[in-house]
């Protein structure tokens, strides 16, 4: 067997089919073969001939053909699946990490943990950071709790790889039947939402909000501006009470006009007595000399 398996690649066969075609007189028919019952070390050429011929046919073009026929299909099969951007392997290494993120198996996760969902993935389905605005852009539905389906991750990275293409309808119901062989307990959900959706409310309620704070503001200072105008009125009308009701300091009398005429009579009092007295003693001294 050793030596059939030696010259099954054709090598070497005729070394062994030489001793074969001996005949006599280059042999001896009557030769004594210890330990066996045949005689002489004559070959049979017809039979050793169709043997070898039969042998090499069905060992070399048939078998060793066959098998470099099953090895070039393999190596075709293997290029055409490197060829294609998504492969069953890209599949098995999205569910193996996405057991890392649920590990309960609730087939969902959180919007917040997507981000690092897709980065953790590898190419091609991968979406490395910041991805924040590209998985938004992808529109996959949400349910309560800003939760998202595992199979709607999944067509959504696959559809971004793939591109829309007529093979995404088929290739999105396979992976369904796929997801359900794997996992009968698929719970059903029902959308309330999109990714996308859900940053165009959050966006338009800043902008409310935004909004509604700045006529606030405006209110608020329009308002201080009327109290301001009321306060001043208020305090405009008191002031011009007041300048009705009591004179005014350039009005009032000042120290020297009040003063100033008591001072006078005081003066002309002195006069006046003076001269009485001055009278009085030219009077005396006239009734003397009389």
């Amino acid at each position: 067997m050793i030596i059939l398996f030696m010259i099954t690649t054709s090598a070497g066969w005729d070394g062994l089919l030489l001793p074969i075609l001996n005949y006599p007189p280059d042999c001896d028919a009557n030769l004594e073969n210890p330990g066996t019952s045949v005689k002489g070390d004559c070959g049979n050429p017809s039979v050793g001939i169709f043997f070898f011929v039969m042998y090499i046919i069905i060992s070399f073009l048939i078998v060793v053909n066959m098998y470099i026929a099953i090895i070039l299909e393999n190596f075709s099969v293997a290029t055409e699946e490197s060829a294609d951007p998504l492969s069953e392997d890209d599949f098995e290494t999205f569910y193996e990490i996405w057991e890392k993120f649920d590990p309960t198996a609730s087939q969902f996760i959180t919007f917040a943990k997507l981000s690092d969902f897709a980065d953790a993935l590898e190419h091609p389905l991968r979406v490395p950071k910041p991805n924040t605005i590209e998985l938004i852009a992808m529109d996959m539905p949400m349910v309560s709790g800003d939760r998202i389906h595992c199979l709607d991750i999944l067509f959504a990275f696959t559809k971004r790889v793939l591109g829309d293409s007529g093979e995404l309808d088929m290739l999105r119901q396979q992976m369904e039947e796929r997801f359900v062989a794997a996992n009968p307990s698929k719970v059903s959900y029902e959308p309330i939402t999109t990714t996308l959706r859900r940053k165009q409310e959050d966006v338009s309620a800043k902008t409310i909000q935004n909004a509604y704070r700045a006529h606030l503001i405006r209110r608020g200072i329009i308002f201080k501006r009327h109290i301001l105008a009321n306060n001043m009125l208020e305090n405009g009308g008191t002031n011009q009470d007041k300048k009705e009701s009591t004179p005014s300091t350039a009005s009032l009398p000042s120290y020297d006009s009040v003063t100033k005429p008591d001072k006078e009579k005081q003066d002309k009092s002195k006069e006046e007595w003076a001269k009485k007295e001055k009278d009085k003693n030219q009077k005396d001294e006239w009734e003397s000399k009389c």
